[in-house]
């Protein structure tokens, strides 16, 4: 069963994760972190679900074009770091619309 919690989580992780890639700050591991965790969370809860909320397939739909697009702003090592979290959050997603 999906909580109003669950989904309201991700969409703060999302925000805070994606707000600081494009800000210039990098890839904040404690938005990651917390992003990560909300997915899996999320993933677990949906599990047997028809169909998910429009927010949480907006989000899902925007994790990695996103990530990789805001990767480009950077250089480097930051930038490997950036697309890393795009391929594993794309994993995530795929995990909350039951990819398998």
């Amino acid at each position: 069963m999906m909580t109003a919690d669950s989904l309201a989580g991700m969409a703060e992780a999302w925000t805070a994760f994606d707000e600081a890639l494009r800000d210039g700050r990098g890839v904040d591991q404690n938005a990651y972190a917390a992003l990560k965790e909300t997915l899996r969370l999320c993933a677990q809860e949906w599990e047997a679900l028809d169909a998910i909320p429009r927010l949480a397939a907006n989000i899902l739909v925007d994790i990695f074009a996103a990530t990789e697009a805001n990767a480009a702003l950077y250089q480097g090592a930051e930038a490997d770091q950036a697309m890393e979290a795009a391929y594993e959050l794309h994993d995530l997603a795929g995990a909350c619309v039951a990819l398998r």
